[in-house]
């Protein structure tokens, strides 16, 4: 038995993480298996890394994050650390936890989060509960459990911790969302009162102003200038959520239509067709569809077939065929065949896989 844990996978309505989107050259696809071991390809389909670790990142700025089995003693403790693309250790592994290099620093976690140099040591000492990656020179960090804000690089918060969610920055915003789920949610930006109601999204500036007016049910990264967002969409007696892609300015340029969906790259995105399905009663049930690519503008580059889809990452894209993983070029063409119970993008020439 296995499990995927991807930052950069797809989003639903109901779900949205701080680090699920993600822009070229992205940011790590965090992968964990309780039986089989993790390792690495190069993108002619080659074993490059021997399958040896319980848990990998995708490599960022030369470096890979991985988990492996630490003796403490007579026990053994899954202690993360970082290696190069020869497999060799080059952060001895001694955390909790980690998010891969951006901007070179990575977020670890030694009781609580602070931020390693490339040499393993503290740059910013243990003190968040959570924390992301430096994008445009700040990172997400939660002072709590509930409110996040963005910090610098000597660890002081730049936008206060007041948010329940968010992502990185990008294009000089940043997605936030303004509200815990719970009725209604006061929030100043500069002179401006915003009441929003319960679990809806906007997007802040550096200086965490509101830049655009528009509210939405979910939200992600800005990509090539383009960025997921989730808005209900009458459909009978329902009103269920939907995905289409904004603008730097909040203007929807393709309309919500998918189920499920990732942040633009390489000029194409990966989304997912759904329906509804009657069940009597009055009762709807949600059947998803298959996976497929469009244009940023929307327009269907690879028909939906697939059962699972990552994003593009140098020229390949990860996807589900028949319970197994592979790579198809942009013409849909399989180039690595579907031999892999789990997959991460290719960064950096290698892609972490489980056999």
């Amino acid at each position: 038995m296995y499990k995927v844990l991807s930052l950069t996978s797809a989003i639903t309505a109901s779900v949205i993480a701080a680090s699920l989107f993600v822009c070229p050259p992205g940011y790590a696809t965090e992968v964990e298996a309780e039986v089989a071991h993790w390792g690495f390809i190069d993108v002619s389909g080659k074993l490059a890394i021997k399958p040896q670790f319980l848990s990998v990142g995708s490599f960022h700025e030369g470096l890979a994050a991985v988990q492996i089995n630490v003796k403490d003693g007579e026990s053994t403790t899954e202690k993360w650390g970082f290696i190069d693309k020869t497999g060799k250790m080059v952060i001895a592994a001694q955390f909790e936890d980690v998010q891969e290099f951006s901007e070179g620093l990575a977020a670890a976690r030694q009781d609580k989060w602070g931020f390693i140099d490339k040499s393993g040591k503290f740059v910013i000492e243990p003190q968040f509960e959570s924390a992301g990656h430096f994008s445009e020179g700040l990172a997400s960090a939660a002072a709590d459990h509930l409110s996040w804000g963005f910090i610098d690089k000597t660890g002081a918060f730049k936008i206060e911790p007041q948010f329940a969610s968010v992502n990185d920055f990008a294009n000089n915003r940043a997605a936030v969302l303004i509200s815990d789920g719970f009725g209604s949610y006061t929030f100043k930006s500069g002179f401006d009162t915003y009441e929003v109601r319960g679990g809806q999204w906007s997007y802040i500036d550096k200086s965490g102003q509101i830049v655009i007016d528009s509210l939405f049910e979910g939200a992600g990264l800005f990509c090539q200038e383009l960025a997921p967002a989730a808005v209900g969409i009458k459909q009978g007696l329902n009103k269920p959520d939907k995905w289409g892609f904004i603008n730097t300015s909040g203007k929807l340029t393709i309309k919500p239509q998918f189920n499920a969906v990732h942040a633009p790259s390489e000029g194409c995105a990966a989304v997912q067709f759904g329906t509804w399905k009657s069940i009597g009663q009055g009762q709807r049930s949600w059947i998803p569809g298959k996976w497929g690519y469009i244009n940023l503008s929307g327009k269907k580059l690879i028909a939906p077939q697939y059962d699972g889809a990552d994003r593009f990452s140098e020229g390949l894209a990860s996807v589900l065929i028949n319970e197994k993983w592979g790579y198809i070029n942009k013409d849909g063409k399989m180039v690595i065949s579907p031999n892999y119970s789990g997959t991460g993008e290719f960064h950096e020439q290698l892609a972490p896989v489980l056999p």
